[in-house]
């Protein structure tokens, strides 16, 4: 009995060891910058304390200074920061712990991407074209070929706003009548995931055959959307998309629990997206 007692109480502490070792990862789409308003600025920066996430990543930085960014990582407590570029749309990512291996590419990319290394793990921040799936298909295949190149491979997250649909997703979209507005949308302003009358998921599908697994899909059954938040207005189901993504090689599959998208009264104002979020157990060396 005392035996059983002790091994319990081992298998408990090594759960609540691995518990307090997971780090918590965001991706956030900050919309403009938040439009530069400094109320939606200070609001956000409430509510990151609160999440205490380990590390964010950031897309829509819109002319921000690298002072600007290190700035707001000191006021929610990451003191590491790092930006792909100060003109313009960017990416962006913060953590509490330091960012090294600093890679950046701008040509040929609508917003760029960087990725960086934090505690042995591969950060890559992503911003996909809004315009054509044809873009954003070029633009993943420059960022695999990066990494293919680079040889990270393994402890690797890529994560960030692909304006691109995935087919996992396909059977409420199809439900909720999502292509119709794709294609007006197709034929309005070139902004569209319609390809040839059909909804596009050709980007989503790249990366998934170079073997990145989609955490939300692993993870959840069921389907929500990252865009549009309340911003503009109550969303029709026929609007609703997850654009947003956090993908994982698989050798980090064991180590992710707990995909969400964060939803909650402020999250529902301050961006047009979402933000969304894993748990990841740092793999042993």
């Amino acid at each position: 009995m005392r035996k059983a007692i002790v091994l319990f109480l081992f298998v408990l502490c090594s759960q609540n060891l691995l518990a307090q070792k997971a780090l918590k990862i965001i991706s956030y789409n900050v919309y403009n910058y938040f439009e530069s308003e400094q109320e939606l600025k200070q609001r956000f920066i409430s509510w990151a304390k609160g999440q205490d996430a380990d590390v964010i990543a950031y897309q829509e930085l819109v002319n921000i200074s690298a002072g600007e960014l290190q700035d707001l990582g000191k006021a929610i407590g990451h003191p590491y920061t790092e930006l792909a570029k100060e003109k313009g749309y960017a990416v962006g990512i913060s953590s509490k712990y330091p960012i090294t291996e600093v890679k950046k590419v701008i040509k040929g990319m609508h917003h760029g991407f960087m990725a960086v290394k934090i505690k042995d793990l591969n950060f890559v921040t992503v911003h996909l074209s809004p315009f054509s799936h044809e873009k954003r298909k070029e633009e993943i295949a420059t960022i695999t070929d990066s990494l293919q190149r680079w040889s990270i491979l393994k402890k690797t997250i890529i994560l960030g706003d692909m304006n691109s649909l995935a087919a996992s997703d396909s059977l409420d979209y199809n439900r909720n009548g999502r292509l119709m507005p794709m294609l007006k949308s197709d034929e309005n302003s070139k902004i569209s995931n319609a390809n040839h009358g059909h909804l596009d998921y050709s980007v989503i599908d790249a990366l998934l055959k170079k073997g990145f697994i989609d955490t939300w899909a692993m993870k959840r059954r069921a389907f929500d959307y990252s865009y549009p938040s309340l911003v503009f207005g109550d969303v029709p189901n026929e609007a609703k998309e997850r654009i947003d993504y956090i993908f994982i090689s698989k050798d980090l599959k064991p180590n992710i629990s707990k995909p969400a998208i964060l939803k909650d009264a402020l999250t529902g104002q301050l961006s047009d997206h979402y933000p969304i979020s894993i748990l990841l157990i740092p793999p042993h060396s």
